[in-house]
């Protein structure tokens, strides 16, 4: 089942309550005493968080079985075949093997055959979760950025004419900037996920396990994709 979320935008919101051009009034706004003020504290969007998450997933099932393709290699040929594998498997792996020996497949593509480094299927339908997740993330960025820059815009405007204190200004401007931060940050973890996995499918690949060409495409693209939406992010 996909991760959907949507989040109402924007997080910042100033409400002025109706006051007249008497200086007395503008004097109690520069108190701040009319002013409503409400900030959610700084979050990552629930669709990027989702999308961060997917792309974990990606990570461990890309890497999973990854350990026991080294294990096995070292063990040898001779011991795979025999009913000691377990045993030698379960050394391996306590011992440090794992998937760093992945690396030391090379020649010994056979063993590799034998043991398949990830499983295609699963990681197929996680993508394509994460790929869906991608989607909402790009449709529904633009309005979220646009939504803090108007109100930005706002505090802007609050300031210049005395509605709102320097505090008060610091302090919004500060929460709209680390809630950029947070969604910035999260989409550069979706793309450190995109290129481990990317790197995993194509250890796997030289490692003699087939049918991984359009996985490692896919996780290329999720990479570039989140990287592009990270660079429509402008930070304050």
């Amino acid at each position: 089942m996909q991760i959907l979320f949507y989040k109402t935008l924007p997080l910042v919101v100033l409400t002025l309550t109706a006051c007249g051009p008497s200086p007395s009034s503008h004097s109690s706004r520069l108190d701040g005493a009319p002013l409503s003020f409400a900030a959610q504290p700084a979050q990552v969007d629930d669709q990027v968080s989702a999308l961060t998450e997917l792309s974990r997933r990606i990570v461990v099932q890309s890497t999973t079985k990854g350990a026991l393709l080294g294990a096995a290699t070292g063990c040898g040929l001779a011991v795979i075949s025999a009913g000691s594998a377990s045993n030698c498997l379960a050394a391996a792996a306590i011992g440090g093997a794992g998937g760093a020996v992945v690396g030391h497949v090379k020649g010994k593509r056979k063993v590799a055959r034998q043991v398949d480094a990830v499983s295609p299927s699963t990681v197929v339908r996680t993508l394509r979760k994460t790929n869906a997740q991608m989607e909402l993330v790009k449709a529904s960025l633009p309005a979220r950025l646009a939504a803090q820059e108007a109100a930005l815009s706002d505090l802007e405007m609050q300031r210049a004419t005395g509605a709102i204190d320097a505090a008060t200004y610091t302090a919004a401007r500060a929460g709209i900037a680390a809630e950029r931060r947070a969604l910035a940050g999260a989409l550069i973890d979706t793309e450190n996920n995109a290129k481990k996995a990317s790197a995993n499918l194509q250890a796997a690949q030289r490692a003699g396990q087939s049918g991984l060409d359009w996985h490692i495409s896919a996780t290329s693209k999720l990479s570039t994709e989140a990287s592009s939406a990270r660079s429509s992010i402008s930070l304050l």
